[in-house]
């Protein structure tokens, strides 16, 4: 039997089941407490609190880094399959999620991230709003 770390098991066993990268960010952000930390009781009960802690924010982080790295094309492609999962238009996802954005993010996240982040957002709230009025997105 191997042991396998927190976050390992983390990211094998339940991020990379979720689909779609703002589906990843959504669960991520709606395990936080009002304090920054993430509540999962039964992670916390195989793993212990501390490592918990730890797994979820490096997750967290590591995504939020992915996100900020990744074409906006992509990104946009990815809130067009949310869009199909949750049933809600891409510009209204992607507004619903800047409206939450101290959420999406981890706890202590520098402004820049935060900034840099919020911008990726408004970004694509407009492309997807052009692109829906049948003018060019390019």
């Amino acid at each position: 039997m191997t042991l396998t770390s927190a976050y390992e098991d983390l990211r094998r066993r339940t991020i990379e089941k979720i689909p779609g990268i703002w589906g990843k960010l959504k669960y991520l952000a709606e395990l936080r407490s009002e304090k920054g930390g993430y509540v999962h009781w039964g992670f916390e009960r195989v793993h212990g609190s501390v490592a918990a802690q730890n797994a979820f924010t490096k997750a967290h982080k590591t995504l939020v880094r992915t996100i900020l790295r990744t074409r906006l094309m992509n990104l946009l492609e990815d809130l067009e399959q949310s869009r199909e999962t949750n049933a809600i238009s891409p510009p209204s996802c992607a507004s619903a999620l800047a409206v939450n954005l101290d959420q999406l993010l981890p706890s202590h996240c520098p402004k820049e991230t935060e900034l840099h982040l919020f911008s990726v957002l408004q970004t694509l709230s407009i492309l997807e709003a052009r692109k829906n009025a049948g003018s060019p997105v390019a």
